[in-house]
């Protein structure tokens, strides 16, 4: 073959110029080249192509080829071989050891193998145990804690109860003490206080509302006499105009 630096992906013929076998002779030449062109073939009798090559050959061996036809009790044999070979199957696809090899049946067989799984298999059953066991003690350990933590709490509860009780009785005895006369004198010296406040409010008020009328009717007079002071300003302003005119008139 030529040593060519043209891609890899063109075909051979590319890169080293031969053709594939030829359709007429059978052998690798180039495609303006062939020997069989005056060449007759033996089979058919035409120039162009030898005769193991020549077409009308191969269509005479398919028609020329015969058909076995079988039978009616080779039908029957076979189907009945067909059937038994099925149920053997059948049989051995039922079997427990049906879908292991022959190495892993008799490795079953073996009893240090049988006892090698069945340790296997413990120990299995043991790690998952130990897994269990822990987390078993874990939760043990969380259930102490609340309890301990309940347990403060209930012994501060006491504490609470106590010290109320304790309160309580305090106040039942201050109460005893106390006389009902002492309470009654403060009642009475409080709404002597009150009755004192509401009369000070009446008298302050009362002030308020005269103070207020004479305000009122001091501001009345103020607005009559500026109103008066207006008129006069006016009558002046227009008297003054009015002497003003007839001066004016006479020179």
């Amino acid at each position: 073959m030529e040593n060519s630096f043209r891609p890899q992906w063109r075909p051979w013929n590319f890169q080293s110029g031969y053709s594939p076998a030829c359709g007429r002779c059978g052998k690798f030449h180039k495609h303006y080249i062939c020997n069989s062109i005056n060449q007759r073939c033996f089979s058919c009798g035409k120039f162009g192509h030898y005769s193991s090559k020549c077409f009308s050959k191969v269509t005479k061996d398919r028609k020329s080829t015969p058909v076995h036809v079988k039978s009616r009790k080779q039908k029957e044999r076979d189907i009945a071989r067909i059937h038994r070979y099925i149920e053997r199957k059948n049989i051995i696809r039922a079997l427990p050891f049906s879908g292991m090899r022959n190495s892993a049946f008799v490795q079953y067989l073996d009893i240090a193998n049988v006892l090698k799984t069945e340790l296997k298999s413990v120990k299995q059953k043991i790690f998952k145990e130990k897994n269990t066991n822990l987390e078993q003690q874990k939760c043990i350990e969380d259930l102490k804690l609340q309890l301990k933590n309940q347990q403060i709490i209930e012994s501060e509860r006491d504490q609470f109860k106590q010290e109320l009780e304790y309160l309580r009785q305090q106040k039942e005895e201050s109460v005893s003490r106390i006389n009902v006369q002492e309470y009654v004198n403060q009642i009475q010296e409080l709404k002597e206080q009150v009755i004192e406040k509401d009369k000070t409010v009446k008298m302050v008020h009362d002030l308020y509302y005269l103070r207020s009328t004479e305000f009122s009717d001091e501001i009345q007079t103020l607005k009559k006499e500026k109103s008066d002071l207006h008129s006069k300003l006016q009558f002046h302003e227009h008297s003054i105009k009015h002497n003003n005119r007839r001066g004016g008139r006479f020179r």
